[in-house]
């Protein structure tokens, strides 16, 4: 789909998506032209897919650490650094003295701890970790696809969110073709959510879907 505002997903990170989707797909009951086209499509997102991304991303993240110590500065709101604090056994305000915790004019607080103070032998406070640690990568990967940042290659489970993807939107191309009564409800959704996001910027999109499943970050 070109439309104004919207870039092909491309180039070394595109190709790597694809072989990752290659080797999960049956190629012998698949159209590659589907898959090509689902990799190149993969320049607007929907909203379904951005929720999808974000619940997969807590279930195959390796805690490979990348994001702890290059994902730098880290900016938390208080209530989840006092969450951190209370998983720790420790006052709020012993530890934000040990992290070095300053304040941010947004109210949020900046640790300016490098690596983060939480990284030693992988994430010591996993399960209560701030939200924006919560969004990696799919924050960064929709802020690249919006041209305000790069892809985060480097995160082991980046590749694997956008095969995922891959997989979905050509299965459902080649439902439609076998099943077209089936899914021709779905399609129309889909054409309808494309149709919309299409006419947003790169940015645009990038800030409505993050805005939409920003709640999905956050410890409930």
């Amino acid at each position: 789909m070109q439309t104004e505002g919207f870039k092909p997903f491309s180039g070394p990170d595109a190709f790597r998506v694809l072989s990752k989707a290659k080797a999960r797909l049956n190629l012998d009951k698949m159209e590659m032209e589907d898959i090509l086209n689902a990799v190149s499509s993969l320049g607007v997102l929907m909203e379904t897919e951005i929720a999808l991304i974000y619940a997969l991303q807590d279930q195959i993240c390796t805690r490979c650490g990348w994001c702890c110590t290059e994902n730098t500065p880290l900016n938390a709101p208080k209530d989840e650094l006092k969450r951190i604090a209370a998983f720790k056994k420790s006052s709020y305000k012993k530890l934000k003295k040990r992290i070095r915790a300053r304040p941010n004019r947004d109210g949020t607080m900046r640790l300016t701890r490098h690596p983060c103070p939480f990284h030693g032998d992988g994430c010591s406070v996993y399960s209560v970790r701030p939200g924006v640690c919560r969004s990696v990568p799919t924050n960064m990967i929709l802020a690249s696809l919006a041209g305000n940042g790069s892809y985060p290659a480097k995160c082991e489970i980046s590749d694997d969110l956008m095969a995922e993807l891959v997989i979905k939107r050509a299965l459902e191309e080649k439902m439609a073709r076998e099943t077209p009564d089936l899914m021709k409800e779905i399609a129309d959704k889909k054409r309808e959510e494309m149709g919309r996001l299409s006419q947003m910027t790169q940015a645009q999109r990038f800030q409505h879907l993050v805005s939409r499943h920003k709640a999905r970050l956050k410890q409930v």
